[in-house]
């Protein structure tokens, strides 16, 4: 069956995207509320109702007759790493082998051109296919205008039996495009209203951590599944997320804790390039040197010029003299096969999650103070944590004091929470340093800085 899904999902998903999704697949389930409305995204509230999401499509949702030509379109929301695409896929696997009388197509929004390509099936196969569309928030027309994009989709996908579309929960800006408590999104297009049910897909608990762990470790493999527990046990609020959760194996070999999701990335990221590095007999730190340095520069090219390309792409042609214009050594075999970016069935290059993309975004932008002012954070709020995070870290090492309100008493720096980290006004340091004046970026409100005795107004502004 896996080659059969490989086939029929070819060109749109890679070999390894697909065995990735499969391997050690964790039944997905959904609610009916978002999951993180706190900061974490473990904590859910008490009246969210859960169940489990490919049954409710299989044996429910695909199952009625009936419906509105308007009221048979579903929509599955969820924060990045959260398994969207994975559940995508093994929702079509699920149907291709328990399903007869209907036929199902999946395709990625992020690929170019796809909506072509859904436009030139037949009539007649539209109405007998149910439509699954992956990745809303990737496709760049989306991305410029949602709402024209939404509106083209529809107007392009009404005669399918059904219509199931994933994106990122924080793709829709406010809470009238993703709203409130209503199980339903309603889009009125030139006088017609689609109504799109409302699915959130849950985090992992307890007992699905365990049972991924089970999967991937076996009898034999007790010392490598205990101390992956005892990693689970360290960051329980980041390991919710299959993504990170899928990527354990890397994170077994350092005695590191982690309290930030940009320090699992960081770790990942490090391990990914030393597997390469172990490739060569010599030559191995100038190598990681400039697989890294690679990476990073790949990812600012590919933001900087995502309209340009239609997409987070670079064309295979723009690899080489890119690497050669910021004195990469790298021949053009290491930089397409050997880095972090996968190839497409197109021949374009990008990295294999959007999250890698918006780490090393973010690691820029934290560097970079031009680069981090011309950044558009929206559709980029995973960036947008790990620079919030790498702020956190630094300011706890700030030798000084804040306070939020002019009434507060004065705390040292080092006791600063991470939700106050925007809420603060007034910062004294006894001196100063080139790191300080980056980290107090961070500090979005602040209104005066003393250092020593000297005061200054709007400090955030002025560095």
């Amino acid at each position: 069956m896996t080659r059969k899904l490989k086939e029929a999902l070819h060109p749109y998903y890679t070999d390894q995207e697909i065995e990735k999704a499969t391997q050690y697949y964790i039944a997905s389930k959904c609610q009916n509320i978002a999951p993180s409305k706190e900061d974490e995204p473990g904590r859910t509230h008490a009246f969210a109702t859960k169940q489990l999401l490919i049954p409710f499509f299989t044996k429910h949702a695909f199952r009625s007759n009936g419906k509105k030509e308007t009221d048979k379109f579903y929509i599955i929301l969820a924060d990045s790493g959260m398994g969207k695409t994975t559940f995508m896929i093994n929702l079509y696997l699920n149907f291709m082998k328990e399903q007869k009388d209907y036929i199902i197509r999946l395709f990625p929004l992020g690929y170019p051109n796809v909506l072509d390509d859904i436009t030139r099936i037949p009539e007649e196969e539209q109405k007998r296919t149910i439509l699954l569309l992956d990745a809303f928030d990737e496709d760049n027309e989306a991305i410029k205008d949602y709402r024209n994009r939404l509106r083209d989709i529809l107007d392009k996908v009404g005669k399918f039996r059904e219509v199931v579309l994933t994106c990122r929960t924080q793709f829709f800006p406010s809470e009238e495009e993703e709203p409130k408590e209503t199980g339903i999104i309603s889009i009125n297009d030139r006088g017609k209203e689609f109504v799109f049910r409302k699915l959130y897909l849950s985090p992992f608990d307890d007992k699905d951590i365990k049972k991924y762990l089970d999967k991937k470790y076996s009898f034999f493999q007790f010392a490598k599944k205990k101390k992956a527990t005892q990693i689970v046990r360290q960051s329980p609020s980041l390991m919710v997320r299959p993504m990170l959760l899928s990527y354990i194996d890397d994170l077994l070999q350092s005695n590191r804790r982690y309290k930030y999701t940009y320090q699992i990335y960081e770790e990942l990221i490090d391990k990914w390039i030393d597997r390469e590095v172990n490739r060569r007999s010599a030559g191995k730190e100038a190598y990681k040197q400039d697989l890294y340095k690679f990476s990073k520069t790949v990812a600012i090219d590919i933001y900087l010029k995502r309209r340009e390309r239609n997409g987070f792409i670079i064309h295979p042609h723009e690899i080489k003299p890119l690497s050669d214009t910021h004195g990469i050594t790298l021949n053009d075999l290491e930089l397409k096969s050997r880095s972090l970016l996968n190839r497409n069935a197109k021949g374009q290059y990008k990295f294999s999650h959007k999250s890698i993309l918006e780490y090393f975004l973010a690691l820029e932008a934290f560097n970079n103070v031009e680069f981090e002012k011309q950044m558009d954070f929206d559709n980029m709020e995973q960036a947008a944590l790990f620079l919030d995070e790498m702020y956190f870290e630094e300011a706890k090492t700030l030798k000084g004091k804040f306070k939020i309100s002019k009434n507060d008493d004065s705390r040292d720096l080092n006791e600063i929470e991470a939700r106050e980290l925007k809420k603060v006004r007034y910062i004294s340091l006894k001196k100063i340093t080139d790191q300080d004046l980056k980290v107090l970026r961070g500090f979005r409100n602040l209104e005066r800085l003393q250092i020593g005795n000297i005061w200054r107004a709007s400090a955030s502004n002025a560095y």
